[in-house]
């Protein structure tokens, strides 16, 4: 495997297994070894390696290695094969789970047989012992599910817990245009309070990160950040951003709307609430439209009464604050950890391309691999990393330039006193 796919793998490997810890980070460890002992029951897909199950123990070492090394002690050192099955692979693994997805109740006897049939087993290589070994080790036969009771739960303080969620809106006059809007959501799960919240014309990472940026540089950063399976908030992108700032991302079950209920609530407070008092003929400017919801917000949903904590969210946020410890980060830090990040090998001209734009690097880098990263939406604005730091901005290819002079950089000292 290249040294960049190993890389690759290897932090998909760290970002899965913190997502196992994210939920413990701030229980007990009581708590959590009843979570993780839990978590030890079932089978889990894992990059590399295919459908494998763990002892609780080892959630435990994952959680002892996150605390020593940050996210760099959830890569693994070791060889991505070692301990995998060499006669049953992943591919093989995977179509067996489908398998057994399909016909819950088929015997492996006859699964073996159809697997044969099918040409997805040669020369009884595995064999079926082998095979029914692997199934049985896994426990990959699914059993029936125990239904459990949904509990009403709302965390002790603020910033435990963030619920986000896009809600879709309607079509207003946006800039002589009628466009459909969304509003992307955060709601504290103590307070009820809104810490961050805007329409937008796009349901995308981009919109999500403006908002949760601007709910963490304001109110501090929780403990965890609870959302669905979409696609805005399963990218790689939020999780390696969460797993920066050390909050765990938690997602919901999908098609579990009801255990986001409270954001859910909210969506329809604005329904009822908001819309209706939006002419729909008017023509808005975004941040008109957003202008107006943020003065609804203050003024009419934080200080009105809120029958499921029998205050209003102000009042519940504002009586809290004397009993937490804010957690915060710098503006530039929380800039940074939100950089989408590329490993590039540098050419022998001293280039490399990022978004199908050239850039120019200083020769000693020629033929090796580096990090580079920018700011969403910003492309152009890439930086070369070292150790997890930006130290270099690096610029644009210009082939006339290059022939009349050197080549230039910007430092990273130098561009705060810049800024500054």
């Amino acid at each position: 495997m290249k040294e960049n796919d190993n890389k690759k793998i290897n932090e998909q490997i760290a970002l899965f297994r913190f997502k196992i810890i994210a939920p413990t980070l701030n229980d007990s460890s009581i708590k959590q070894t009843r979570y993780f002992k839990k978590m030890a029951q079932n089978v889990h897909d894992v990059p590399g390696y295919g459908r494998r199950r763990y002892s609780w123990k080892t959630f435990k070492e994952w959680l002892r290695l996150y605390r020593k090394h940050n996210f760099d002690g959830l890569k693994p050192q070791t060889r991505q094969d070692k301990g995998v099955s060499r006669s049953v692979d992943n591919y093989l693994a995977e179509l067996i789970g489908k398998k057994f997805e399909k016909f819950p109740e088929i015997k492996v006897s006859l699964l073996y047989r159809m697997l044969t049939e099918e040409g997805l087993i040669c020369d009884g290589s595995p064999s079926e012992s082998a095979v029914r070994k692997f199934i049985h080790d896994n426990k990959l036969k699914p059993q029936t599910a125990i239904p459990t009771p949904r509990k009403k739960f709302e965390t002790p303080h603020i910033n435990e817990l963030w619920m986000s969620d896009f809600m879709h809106g309607q079509s207003f006059r946006i800039d002589g245009a009628k466009r459909k809007l969304f509003l992307c959501g955060i709601i504290d799960d103590h307070s009820r309070f809104i810490v961050g919240a805007r329409w937008t014309i796009r349901e995308n990472t981009e919109a999500l990160e403006l908002v949760y940026k601007d709910a963490l540089a304001t109110y501090g950063l929780p403990k965890l950040f609870y959302c669905d399976n979409g696609a805005v908030y399963s990218s790689t992108h939020l999780q390696l951003a969460c797993a920066r700032l050390g909050v765990a991302l938690v997602h919901s079950k999908p098609y579990d709307s009801p255990s986001r209920g409270k954001i859910e609530r909210f969506w329809r407070t604005v329904r009822d609430g908001f819309l209706p008092l939006v002419d729909r003929n008017t023509n808005y400017t975004l941040t008109e439209f957003n202008n107006r919801f943020s003065e609804w917000l203050t003024h009419s949903y934080h200080q009105r009464f809120h029958h499921g904590i029998n205050q209003t969210p102000l009042d519940r946020l504002l009586a809290d604050l004397k009993n937490v410890s804010i957690r915060r980060v710098s503006e530039a830090e929380l800039e940074r950890f939100f950089y989408k990040t590329y490993r590039r090998l540098v050419k022998n001209d001293a280039t490399i391309s990022v978004n199908s734009t050239l850039f120019e690097l200083p020769a000693k880098y020629m033929g090796a691999y580096i990090e580079v990263g920018h700011p969403t939406g910003q492309p152009d604005d890439l930086w070369l990393y070292e150790n997890d730091k930006p130290i270099l901005k690096l610029v644009k290819v210009n082939p006339v330039e290059n022939s009349r002079s050197t080549l230039r950089g910007i430092r990273f000292s130098q561009y705060n006193k810049q800024e500054d």
